[in-house]
């Protein structure tokens, strides 16, 4: 990996900077579920309003991420990576004294900002030696802080401080994420190189079922709370399932590590979407404590085994690349879509019906997979 402009500090691995930016910018998916009730119980949101905070958050991420991809060199990275980190600061104080639009507005801000970091994170793993290495602990460090988090707004902060004390966290945390800064690469040889066009149809199939797998990953994600509160459980038990899943998912980015060189793309993804199927059934179907946990802790393994697998899934079917270079575009997307299709279904149907949507985007990604599988044999292939 070759960068320019670094400062003496930089003069080891490239990559840590990078992996640490980008925890901080993409744990704050997991703990959505419990920041927007925090939200709803101060009344600055109600159910329908979560889904659009989420979709506006996710939005901000996928629209700073792929215009940074098609527009911004990778140069001057200290300054942008401050400039995204001030744009967090700045929403996530906001967030605890605006009213409901603002809000939204607010987490939109916060999205864009954790966009640029994570774009800064991809560029870096574009030009690594060892991608899917670094890879595997990106989303498994993600995810330990994520777990971290959660506890700690659950048991501490939250019952002292309400949302207030939540947001302020994350504050805490983009403050901290600054000591990151001055180690970064200021910038990366072919800073300048231009994207490399669109696909073909079979790479933009695999494309559009990575959207359609994270739309009903997200979209049941961010109502997980009040959905469980309606399937029977007590704020207290529902509220479990929260650090559940996200110990799941670092069991699922430990397993994506192990796998990556003896499961094929397409066998992953099939089994974490029949996984995610046999979650939600879990979640919604099952009676008692134990299950519902177990549901929770299987849909965030799901969650964050499926997406190392994804681009060598592309890859299988376009190995030019210009798929591979839209991957992150796919997966945000689908964080948007997800949560946007849920909640106009929320406000006419209620909470419950997020389940079955879920269902049916996981469907979907299944048999857009298989369609662009179908007639291809290179497409099976391992991570490695």
């Amino acid at each position: 990996m070759t960068g320019q402009g670094q400062s003496p500090a930089a003069s080891g691995p490239v990559w840590p900077p990078f992996v640490l930016l980008g925890i901080g910018a993409g744990c704050i998916s997991a703990l959505q579920p419990l920041l927007l009730d925090l939200l709803r119980q101060s009344d600055k949101l109600d159910v329908a309003a979560m889904g659009l905070a989420a979709t506006a958050e996710a939005a901000g991420m996928a629209i700073a991420t792929t215009l940074a991809a098609l527009r911004l060199p990778l140069a001057g990275l200290r300054t942008k990576a401050v400039l995204a980190l001030a744009a967090m600061v700045l929403a996530n104080a906001g967030t605890v004294f605006a009213g409901a639009e603002a809000v939204v507005v607010l987490r939109f801000v916060n999205g864009a900002g954790s966009g640029i970091l994570l774009w800064l994170l991809v560029g870096m793993l574009s030009r690594s030696d060892a991608p899917a290495r670094i890879f595997a602990i990106y989303v498994t460090a993600q995810s330990v802080l994520a777990l971290a988090l959660s506890q700690a707004i659950a048991a501490l902060v939250a019952p002292a401080f309400g949302h207030a004390g939540a947001y302020g966290l994350l504050v805490l945390l983009n403050l901290a994420m600054l000591v990151a800064v001055p180690r970064l690469a200021d910038g990366f040889a072919g800073a300048d190189a231009g994207s490399m066009g669109l696909p073909g149809p079979r790479a933009l199939l695999v494309l559009l079922a990575m959207a359609a797998f994270l739309a009903g990953i997200m979209g049941l994600w961010v109502y997980l709370l009040p959905l469980l509160a309606a399937s029977g459980h007590d704020a207290a038990t529902a509220g479990m399932a929260v650090p559940v899943g996200i110990a799941g998912q670092i069991a699922g980015g430990l397993l994506a590590v192990f796998l990556a060189s003896r499961l094929g793309a397409v066998t992953a993804w099939v089994c974490g979407i029949v996984l995610a199927l046999a979650a939600i059934v879990l979640l919604v179907g099952a009676a008692g404590t134990l299950p519902m946990l177990l549901g929770a802790g299987l849909f965030g393994l799901v969650w964050i085994f499926v997406p190392p697998f994804q681009m060598p899934a592309v890859l299988g079917v376009d190995p030019t690349g210009r798929g591979a270079m839209l991957v992150g575009t796919a997966q945000l997307s689908g964080t948007v879509i997800g949560p946007l299709a849920a909640a106009p279904l929320v406000a006419r149907l209620g909470v419950s019906a997020v389940s079955g949507l879920a269902a049916a985007w996981l469907a979907l990604s299944l048999l857009m997979l298989m369609a662009a599988r179908f007639g291809h044999r290179t497409f099976e292939r391992t991570s490695s």
